[in-house]
């Protein structure tokens, strides 16, 4: 972005958001579900790449591990059938959750009812979780974790030139992008309308919109879509922002914020890796009239989400997004580069502050200093007598943003 160094669903397919009402849907989130998948959300190793077969201990019956045909076997197929040759049960990925949440084979042998429907919302969970979608459509990367300082830079490949059919299929997906309220659904034009700064001619700058219902492929109907580039500019993936998140987000406090359940607010195309890259890090936003400016009057601020880049654009601000509250260390590399070189080593963070959101803050003003770049915390849940508390810098107002400036 700032040297010359060189533009993220429920599952995009028809499967009904209510999969235990189509068992149908219930066949193709199993067979869609990549055993990885299910056994990461259970800390598991990761099956051999080319192995057929998973082997575990039973998680059935305990005392099957005192037998030497304890072994439960998972095939690593589409049918994803399971079988533990010493207390022989059997079924398929749902009665694996069963047993894996309960620790006893399905009431009568067979997962039905109650039983069904809890195996069922449980896989559903830990896909959104996830983020996996079927493999006719382009899957998604699950949530980036910073990774270990000795890890080499991971590189995001352009959509254009993507090994997947399916994803070069979308490579010029911004094209068919909304940016009139009055095309877009009524969920779509209301989250742009509380947003007065979501302007069509920064939608389309950005490559942000809605997609028809009847549209292509990705995020259709249910979210607001955004364009994803790397630092040379190319497009490398699209997010989807969930319109209901909000509402599924209360519906999760309501009930007590239970495991495997949180709501997922973005989704992104397969094979990227949003930790590879800084939402609004390309270089072609040089040619932006405000950014040295602001560069060497604020520094480089960092934010978490594409709104809280879009925001600070509008206030003429330069800022890069984690698309996470966490950087990874290769982030964490990239902004200490663009700091030393354009933003006079300096750097500013704008947290979500929430608590999630504060955590990951942390992790990064460390890390920063650690590099030794003058970073400055410019809000906080409990700075300014607590009047940024579970705000996000989207919502951030001129004289807001005044104050922030001006330390006060």
């Amino acid at each position: 972005m700032f040297r010359q160094i060189s533009p993220c669903q429920m599952p995009l397919n028809s499967r009904s958001s209510s999969p235990r009402n189509n068992y149908t849907n219930v066949d193709e989130l199993i067979e869609s579900t990549p055993l990885s998948v299910v056994l990461q959300h259970y800390g598991l190793p990761q099956p051999e790449t080319q192995s057929k077969e998973y082997r575990l201990k039973c998680v059935f019956d305990e005392s099957c591990s005192e037998s030497q045909y304890g072994n439960l076997t998972i095939s690593n197929d589409a049918a994803k059938r399971i079988y533990c040759h010493s207390c022989q049960t059997r079924g398929n990925l749902l009665t694996l959750l069963h047993g894996f949440d309960v620790g006893k084979p399905p009431a009568g042998g067979k997962l039905r009812g109650r039983e069904f429907k809890d195996a069922v919302e449980k896989l559903q969970a830990i896909v959104d979780r996830s983020g996996s979608i079927p493999e006719s459509a382009p899957a998604v990367d699950q949530k980036p974790v910073a990774s270990p300082v000795s890890d080499q830079p991971t590189k995001n490949v352009p959509l254009k030139s993507h090994p997947k059919e399916a994803a070069r299929a979308i490579a010029d997906l911004y094209n068919d992008l909304v940016t009139d309220v009055s095309e877009m659904s009524p969920d779509a034009a209301q989250y742009v309308r509380k947003r007065a700064w979501m302007t069509p001619e920064l939608m389309k700058k950005w490559g942000v919109g809605w997609i028809v219902g009847s549209g292509r492929s990705l995020f259709r109907n249910k979210y607001i879509v955004y364009t994803h580039r790397s630092e040379r500019g190319d497009i490398v993936s699209y997010s989807g922002r969930n319109l209901s998140f909000e509402e599924k987000w209360a519906q999760w406090i309501k009930a007590g914020r239970p495991d495997g359940k949180k709501p997922v607010k973005h989704r992104y195309v397969s094979g990227f890796h949003r930790g590879a890259e800084l939402y609004g890090g390309h270089a072609t936003r040089l040619v932006e009239p405000y950014i040295q400016s602001s560069l060497q009057q604020h520094g480089l601020v960092i934010v978490e989400g594409q709104n809280d880049v879009h925001r600070m654009g509008a206030l003429e601000v330069a800022a890069v997004g984690l698309c996470s509250n966490r950087a990874t260390n290769q982030q964490v590399d990239t902004i200490t580069r663009y700091a030393r070189t354009a933003a006079n080593n300096r750097v500013l963070l704008l947290p979500d502050c929430d608590e999630e959101g504060e955590a990951g803050f942390k992790d990064l003003l460390w890390k920063l200093n650690e590099q030794q770049i003058q970073t400055r915390l410019g809000i906080s849940s409990s700075m300014n007598n607590g009047i940024f508390n579970n705000r996000q810098p989207e919502d951030l107002t001129e004289e807001e943003w005044a104050l922030i400036v001006s330390g006060g």
